[in-house]
């Protein structure tokens, strides 16, 4: 089936309750159109088609019309294949889509974002991108970040959007150096604990994060230590040093470290594109993991969901209310982080 090996279906199957929980639980699925995209990865890494046939087979199940695609692996300037342009326009509003892919879905307008696309025709979403830094013996700790008890994160993580919310500066630090000041002052948290049953609404799987952006572009002070996982041009990876980010009036103005030269080298690519390239190195995220499942593996698409990390990205960040527009965003993990809301402690 779909060129699929018979070990990676067998694989697959073992985790059906998975997927059944996710279109019933995160989606709501009932009798819409369901569209779901995907590519066959590399000879290494197979993990994308697995999740598109995961999610096939579940819907399928359930007996409800669903139809797989497959198209080239994509990087983030190319666009997306023909067919799969195609069969986007010609999905019924209020549809559903799911996004498996091994790095990018690849562009499908001069103009149209994927996640703008699924807002204007009310289809909700899935979207697991960047897949192809996912080992494949790590299929089954991304199932199992994805297979969490979805009540209890969805509490801890009201909870920290609540007090955001409300925040006129939040202050994360760490033992290891960590020292940030983020004005949030009017800003709003953005919740994602795999909640996506109203129309236009959609996000990553596995969910579990909560993320603010700063008050415009200058908001955001202090010296960043990545030593989680760092997201590159070519991917996220795990660091075995530590990365040191100076930050001033928003923007990343030193890098040191062991493996800086690939956060340099990742931001002057994007800068040579934009149209603004002062914007790529612009602060434009604060966020925190809540999904107890999740685990560092080297994927941002799960590292910056794992409890007990924080994570800060640079980049655009205008999808979630910020005021920042370019094509790069990049998240960067770091390990026990500790909150302060407008100089208390939080304790969650």
């Amino acid at each position: 089936m779909f060129g699929l090996p018979e070990e990676i279906r067998t694989s697959v199957d073992k985790y059906k309750a998975h997927f059944h929980k996710i279109l019933k639980g995160s989606l709501k699925l009932k009798n819409e159109e369901v569209l779901i995209i995907s590519d066959h990865g590399n000879d290494k890494n197979t993990l994308s088609s697995m999740l598109g046939y995961g999610y096939y087979i579940g819907a399928k199940d359930k007996n409800r019309n669903v139809t797989l695609l497959f198209q080239e692996v994509k990087k983030g300037f190319m666009f997306a294949d023909d067919h799969v342009v195609k069969a986007m326009q010609q999905l019924p509003e209020g549809s559903i889509v799911i996004v498996a892919v091994s790095n990018k879905l690849g562009r499908f307008g001069e103009e149209n974002s994927f996640r703008h696309f699924c807002r204007e025709k009310n289809h909700r979403f899935l979207s697991a991108t960047g897949l192809g830094d996912v080992q494949i013996n790590h299929f089954n700790l991304f199932m199992d970040a994805m297979g969490i008890g979805y009540k209890r994160m969805k509490k801890r993580g009201n909870v920290i959007k609540k007090a955001w919310d409300k925040a006129k500066e939040i202050r994360v630090k760490t033992e290891a150096g960590t020292d940030l000041r983020f004005n949030v002052e009017g800003m709003q948290a953005i919740v994602n604990i795999g909640e996506y049953h109203s129309p236009g609404m959609g996000g990553n799987m596995p969910a579990g994060e909560v993320y603010i952006p700063p008050k415009g572009m200058d908001g955001v002070e202090g010296i960043l230590i990545i030593d989680g996982s760092l997201k590159t041009e070519n991917g996220a990876i795990l660091i075995d040093e530590p990365v040191k980010l100076t930050i001033e009036k928003g923007k990343v103005v030193n890098v040191e470290g062991k493996y800086a030269h690939l956060l340099q080298q990742t931001f002057q690519k994007f800068e040579d594109r934009a149209k603004y390239p002062e914007r790529v190195r612009q602060v434009c995220e604060l966020g925190i993991g809540i999904n107890p499942g999740a685990v560092l593996i080297g994927s941002m698409i799960m590292d910056e969901k794992v409890m007990g990390t924080g994570h800060v990205a640079m980049g655009s960040n205008y999808w979630f209310g910020g005021e920042i527009k370019t094509v790069y965003h990049g998240d960067q993990v770091f390990k026990s982080p500790i909150f302060y809301v407008d100089g208390e402690k939080m304790e969650f």
